[in-house]
């Protein structure tokens, strides 16, 4: 490491003496303050209308959401002109990610035709090296979308119409270059050779199937769409007549990641995720008030529809599959956790003593079963986290590992101690 390579601080360090213990007979604080918040750093949030009553120096504050549209799109901006790629490609389901991930890229068209209207000769030039012509100046944020951006419906037996065209709506409105593509023949070729060597075909829980052979024809799908991404992002350009290769996106959210709720090597797996530091929650507001500022209508049908991963058969015709009921919880409740778990450094027992007064509505047996639920799916897939596509870091409560949330991946997810604990509480 670079410390250990200074020799002499290394030394010193380890020879400091430690700071003297004192053994006290009492405490400073009462044991009913585990069940209060930690104390976070104040955010300072001026209005428009504050600013002009105040004779301090003007400091612009922005709104979370303003955030979310604007620093993801700077950091891809800069991420794709230092790789020298030639866009993006990012595969569109039609949910509230990939559609937060596609408006975060509209929003880094905006930016870039607003500083080149401005005159900025060096947002230009990157442009102009990035497209492969010298001579092109974009005017229209859309049409710049339309040539950086790829996006991709990658649709199955199980997808439903309405995904689609909700995909579809939102591609025309931002103006990206979309394809729709069905990818059942590659999901059947993969399983033939598994029942070619197997002599058995796995089914689908609703067909009389077992648990693990759902979740593997479900997961085989889910990386059947990595694998057509970074085919498609190899070679689009080729098929535009234009040099160079794009950088795929993913799409998945800190809650996913949190509950461990996606597939391993899945379309989370990209070269970079813009929405890997923020909830799912904060994901809406942001839609909300992108749709709102920008009149991008279809993020409206996209705010309403339920979550789904549509990976699951349809039920005549209608999709059966619902996030929430399979994680056993909702995003609103996954945000909560998520923030007392890393805000607040909230293990089990403190996270149930937390809750207990902000889930007044439920028993504290109902808030124990909650708990434990959240903290034995979070153990069994602590593992995924050690995959996770380099991501924006927007937000404290994030759950990566690698970057700014160092803890082990493999935990006990029996908690014995710390249920034990709830229990006796």
């Amino acid at each position: 490491s670079y410390r250990n390579r200074i020799r002499s601080r290394t030394h010193s360090g380890a020879s400091s003496q430690p700071y003297p213990r004192v053994k006290i007979d009492f405490a400073l604080t009462s044991e009913s303050d585990i069940c209060q918040l930690t104390s976070l750093p104040v955010d300072v949030d001026f209005t428009e209308d504050e600013y002009s009553k105040t004779s301090s120096p003007k400091v612009l504050y922005f709104s979370p959401e303003e955030e979310i549209s604007m620093a993801p799109a700077c950091w891809l901006w800069d991420y794709l002109r230092r790789s020298c790629q030639g866009g993006f490609f990012l595969p569109l389901s039609g949910g509230v990610d990939s559609s937060s991930v596609a408006c975060i890229v509209y929003s880094m068209c905006r930016m870039i035709v607003e500083e080149i209207n401005k005159g900025d000769a060096q947002v230009l030039a990157d442009v102009q090296k990035i497209v492969g012509d010298c001579e092109y100046v974009p005017t229209d944020p859309k049409q710049l979308c339309n040539t950086l951006l790829v996006t991709c419906y990658m649709g199955t037996e199980n997808s439903s119409a309405e995904t689609k065209a909700r995909a579809a709506e939102l591609a025309s409105q931002i103006g990206c270059y979309h394809l729709s593509i069905v990818i059942d023949s590659a999901i059947s070729a993969v399983l033939a050779i598994f029942q070619q060597v197997a002599k058995m075909t796995p089914k689908f829980k609703v067909h009389g199937g077992s648990p693990r052979e759902n979740l593997a024809l479900q997961n085989v799908q889910a990386r059947m769409r990595m694998v057509l991404a970074y085919l498609f992002a190899q070679l689009m350009l080729w098929v535009r007549g234009r040099p160079g290769g794009l950088l795929v996106l993913g799409s998945s959210n800190v809650d996913e990641a949190l509950r461990g709720y996606f597939t391993k090597y899945d379309c989370s797996s990209a070269d970079v995720n813009p929405i890997g530091g923020i909830s799912k929650e904060d994901l809406k507001r942001f839609l909300r008030y992108f749709g709102d500022k920008f009149g991008i209508t279809a993020l409206r049908k996209i705010l309403d529809a339920p979550p789904t991963a549509e990976l699951e058969p349809l039920k005549a015709g209608q999709v059966a599959q619902v996030d929430e009921v399979d994680m056993g919880m909702t995003y609103k409740e996954l945000s909560t956790y998520g923030r007392l778990r890393k805000d607040h450094c909230a293990g089990p027992f403190s996270m149930f003593c937390k809750l207990i007064p902000m889930w007044n509505h439920c028993t504290p047996k109902e808030v124990a079963d909650k708990v434990k639920h959240f903290y034995r799916c979070y153990a069994i897939n602590r593992h995924k986290m050690t995959i996770l596509t380099p991501s924006c870091h927007m937000e404290t409560y994030t759950p990566d590992d690698n970057r700014a949330d160092f803890r082990q991946f493999l935990y006990n997810h029996t908690w014995k101690w710390q249920f034990d604990a709830i229990d006796d509480q």
